[in-house]
C-alpha cells in the first residue's frame, strides 16, 4: 500500500487515498485494520525516519474520520514500536531476521543488530478486540509451571 518501487521510502498518494477513503465509508461497521510496510509516523530512528511514508498526515486525517479503523500495522523499521497517532495505535512489528540498531541520538548511525528475531501475533475476540503480542522466534528454555501441587511456586 505505501511501496513505491526503486525507493527505500514510501508513499501514500492521493489515489492511494481516495481509494482507501472510498472502501474505509463503504463498510462503516466492520473493524478493520490497516496493514502498510511503511510507517506514517516518526520512530526517533533518524536514518529509518527519512524513508518513512510520505504522506502520513493525510492518511491519518482519513483514519480520524472512520472510527472502525482499529489499529494501522507497518514493517519496514524492524523494531517492535507502538505510538498513539491519529486517536489509535499503530505499531511496526520486528523482523525475523536482524533489527534495526536502537538508536535516538540525532547522529545515531545508520546499521543493524542481531537481536532475537520476532514478530507480532494478531488476536482479535469480538468481545474486546484486538490484542498483539510480541513474539521471539526461537527455541528458548521453559515452559515453566507457576503452580505445584495448588500452590504457587515462589
Amino acid at each position: 500500500m505505501s511501496t513505491v518501487p526503486g525507493q527505500p521510502g514510501g508513499e501514500m498518494c492521493r489515489e492511494r487515498l481516495a481509494r482507501l477513503d472510498a472502501r474505509l465509508h463503504a463498510d462503516r461497521n466492520r473493524p478493520t485494520v490497516i496493514f502498510m510496510h511503511h510507517p506514517p509516523f516518526l520512530t526517533g530512528i533518524r536514518h529509518m525516519g527519512a524513508q518513512n511514508c510520505k504522506g502520513g498526515s493525510a492518511l491519518g486525517s482519513i483514519i480520524e474520520k472512520h472510527t472502525q479503523v482499529q489499529r494501522v500495522m507497518c514493517g519496514h523499521v524492524h523494531r517492535s514500536i507502538f505510538a498513539h497517532w491519529h486517536g489509535i495505535t499503530a505499531s511496526i512489528a520486528p523482523s525475523p531476521s536482524m533489527q534495526v540498531a536502537f538508536d535516538l541520538r540525532e547522529d545515531g548511525p545508520s546499521c543493524f543488530v542481531m537481536e532475537p528475531p520476532g514478530d507480532h501475533v494478531h488476536h482479535w475476540h469480538p468481545d474486546w478486540g484486538l490484542t498483539t503480542h510480541n513474539c521471539f522466534v526461537g527455541e528458548f528454555d521453559g515452559p515453566y509451571p507457576f503452580h505445584e501441587a495448588g500452590r504457587l511456586i515462589d
